[in-house]
Order: structure tokens, then C-alpha cells, then sequence
């Protein structure tokens, strides 16, 4: 009976995640298909470009707690707000450094990656707005592990409808030599919207700060930082190597099909934020083998969905973005195998956390980034950005195979033993 319960509950939080992440990504990619559709291939492959910038800044100020302050806050709900201020705390003095070291490096980055300063200035904008995006990142962190999913969602859904709302307020009013800025502008404030208010209704708790949870949470978080940072190097690492290795264009097309295939981490997402607060417990009670198993069961319906996607790939690319990225059909193509593999291996992660082999992740991370860049080096000379998408595939499946090859074979037969 209580299991029961416990896996209808598991049920109806998965389905308000995935509803949830369902709506406000589909918010954001309709902005996205406006933003590509207006900038055009090359000055979409530069925003994306300083969005991948601006987005490798916000993860670095997270420095791995996302997931260890997930894992720690909720098995003490009852200190909940005490936790939360301090976090909160120690993000914003984070986010401040790094401020300002892209405040100050903003011109010998733009030359770096444009071999321009022209866009010093769409640099600086992102650097302001670091810090309202790291403490955002803390507010979903907080209801995520105070399993209230409603409020989870809602907060997706909101920011997301704040900057397509905004996304259409300046295509419709601003010059098309506006755009780019404008856009950039709304990508790094929108949040502030959400954020402000939260911080002034919680003013009263930030006198309650215990640095004790902040050496905790940073210390459970040191290796899923040191994983996280290869992994975010590696998420942007193709698009840095196109621009530097062939042109804006071919990073337009790569980021349009990149926006396609992130359909499939939805559903990936979704089952991790759901089951991060759980899946201790499952495996108390169960066991690894049979939590894999679980995972493994779905698969079918996994590779049927990948048929139906790669099947609609020219049709969703015509109407959505225009004949103008067809060159992105065959890099959707090769991308989505890559996601499909997500899908399966990405919530079995999760089981290593659990066992506290975090350190075999960070591991296969850094090794896996040497790796993209030398896949990158040779396949995007080649095949430009296609190959950049065949190197993708290759990471996913090589560090996938390692992580259900370790938890079904390795791992298991030692927890036997034990």
C-alpha cells in the first residue's frame, strides 16, 4: 500500500516535470525559431555563440551544488530556508568573481571568437546578468528538492514566457540592426524578473546563514563540478571550434539542429529532476540491477520515438525555420542518435551518485573532452558541421556503454559479494 503511494506519487511529480518542461521548452524554442528566423544563419550562429558563452558562465558559478544541494536540502526539510539564504549567499559572491573576470576580459574574448571587438558590448551585458541567473538556478534547486514540482514548473514556464513575450515585443518595434543586442539583452534579464521578487520576500531569512551548509554542499558538489565543468566544455565546445574552424553560418545550422534534437534531453530532464530526490531510496529498497532494468524496459518506446524524428527531420526544419537551414537536416539527423542515447543512460547516472562513484563520472568527463576536441579537429575540416555532430554521437555512446557496462557488470557482482 504505501508503495503504492509512494510510486503514484513518483508518477504524478513525473508528469508535472515533464508537462512542465514540455510547456517552457516549448516556449523557448518558438523564441528560438523567431530569433533564427529573423537574425538568419550567420548572425544566429553568432548569437548562439555568446549564448554558449554566457551559459558556460552561469554553470561555472553553480560550481556542481545544483544536484548536492538537490540530494542534502531535502532530508532536511525542517532547516530548508537556513540552507537556501546560505547557498543564495555564497552564488552571489561566486557570480560576482566571475563577473568580473569576463568584465574585464569582454573585448579579448570578442577578438578571440569573431576576430572583431564588436561585440564587447554584448559581453558585458551577459556579465552583469550572471548572478541573477546563478540564484535562479538556486530557486529551482530549492523547490526541486522540496518535491513542490508545481512551483518547479511554473517558474520554467514563466521565464521562458517573459522572454518570448519580450522576443516578439523587440522584433516587432526594434530595427533589424537592433536585433542582435536586443535579443542577447532579454536572454540575460528576463530572469530578473522572477528573481528580484524572491529575494525581496526571503530579505528576512539571509540572517540566518550557517556556513556550515555551505562547506557541505560544496564539498558533496566538488566532483559533480568537476564533471559538470567538463560536460558544459564539451556541450559547447563543437560550436566554438565551428566559428573558429569554418564560419558563423555553419554554427547557425548546427544551433538550429542542436534546438531540434534537445526534444529528446526533455524527456531526459524530466526523468532526473523527478527521480534525483527518490532514487536513494528506490535502490535502498530494491536494488541496482533492478533500477537499471526499469530504465532498460523503455527503451522500445525510446527508439521508436527516434524512427518517427528522424523520419519528420526535413519537414520540421522547412516549417520551422525555413528553406534557408536545410543544411541543417543531416546534422539534426546524426544529432538525434546522440539524445536517443541520452535518454536511456543520463537517468543511470543518477544510480552513481547514490553509490557514491560521483568521481568515475568526473572521470570519464575529462576524458571524454580531449577526445570531442580531437574529433572535432579532424571531422569539422571534413565534413563542417556534421562532423562536428559525429563526434557528439561518438562521446554519448562511448561514455554511455562505460556507465551501463559499470553498473551492470562491475558494480553489481561487488554489491552482491558486499
Amino acid at each position: 500500500m504505501i508503495i503504492g503511494k509512494i510510486k503514484s506519487k513518483t508518477i504524478r511529480d513525473l508528469i508535472n516535470v515533464l508537462l512542465g518542461n514540455a510547456v517552457s521548452q516549448g516556449i523557448g524554442f518558438t523564441t528560438l525559431v523567431i530569433i533564427s528566423r529573423e537574425l538568419g544563419a550567420h548572425e544566429y550562429g553568432i548569437f548562439s555563440l555568446l549564448l554558449a558563452i554566457f551559459t558556460f558562465f552561469i554553470q561555472l558559478s553553480d560550481f556542481g551544488i545544483s544536484t548536492s544541494y538537490v540530494k542534502y536540502t531535502s532530508t532536511r526539510l525542517s532547516i530548508q530556508k537556513e540552507i537556501l539564504t546560505t547557498i543564495i549567499f555564497s552564488k552571489i559572491v561566486l557570480s560576482f568573481f566571475l563577473m568580473t573576470i569576463l568584465f574585464f576580459t569582454a573585448k579579448e574574448i570578442s577578438i578571440f571568437f569573431f576576430d572583431t571587438e564588436n561585440f564587447k558590448d554584448s559581453i558585458l551585458v551577459i556579465a552583469f546578468a550572471i548572478v541573477l541567473h546563478s540564484i535562479f538556478a538556486v530557486i529551482l534547486g530549492h523547490y526541486q528538492a522540496i518535491q513542490n514540482f508545481k512551483i518547479y514548473s511554473t517558474l520554467k514556464i514563466f521565464h521562458n514566457f517573459i522572454k518570448l513575450c519580450s522576443v516578439v515585443f523587440i522584433t516587432m518595434l526594434f530595427t533589424e540592426d537592433e536585433y542582435l543586442m536586443g535579443y542577447i539583452i532579454v536572454y540575460s534579464f528576463a530572469v530578473s524578473v522572477l528573481t528580484l521578487p524572491f529575494l525581496f520576500k526571503n530579505r528576512k531569512n539571509f540572517k540566518r546563514i550557517d556556513f556550515r551548509h555551505f562547506i557541505e554542499i560544496y564539498r558533496l558538489g566538488f566532483w559533480i563540478f568537476l564533471s559538470s565543468l567538463a560536460v558544459m566544455v564539451i556541450m559547447r565546445l563543437d560550436i566554438m571550434m565551428l566559428q573558429k574552424m569554418s564560419t558563423s553560418e555553419q554554427v547557425g545550422y548546427y544551433s538550429v539542429a542542436m534546438n531540434v534534437a534537445m526534444i529528446l534531453p526533455l524527456i531526459t530532464t524530466s526523468l532526473v529532476n523527478t527521480l534525483l530526490p527518490k532514487v536513494d531510496k528506490y535502490i535502498i529498497e530494491n536494488n541496482i540491477r533492478e533500477f537499471i532494468n526499469k530504465i532498460l524496459e523503455k527503451v522500445k518506446y525510446v527508439v521508436l520515438l527516434l524512427f518517427v524524428l528522424e523520419a519528420l527531420s526535413l519537414f520540421i526544419i522547412d516549417f520551422l525555420f525555413g528553406t534557408q537551414y536545410r543544411e541543417s537536416v543531416s546534422v539534426l539527423q546524426i544529432l538525434l542518435l546522440a539524445f536517443t542515447f541520452g535518454i536511456v543512460v543520463n537517468p543511470m547516472s543518477l544510480a552513481m551518485l547514490t553509490i557514491e562513484k560521483a568521481y568515475l563520472l568526473t572521470i570519464l568527463n575529462w576524458i571524454q573532452l580531449p577526445l570531442n576536441y580531437i574529433g572535432n579537429l579532424f571531422l569539422i575540416p571534413l565534413f563542417q558541421a556534421e562532423g562536428a555532430a559525429i563526434s557528439t554521437v561518438v562521446l554519448r555512446i562511448v561514455g554511455g556503454s562505460f556507465i551501463i557496462y559499470y553498473l551492470l557488470r562491475i558494480y553489481n557482482d561487488d554489491y552482491k559479494q558486499g
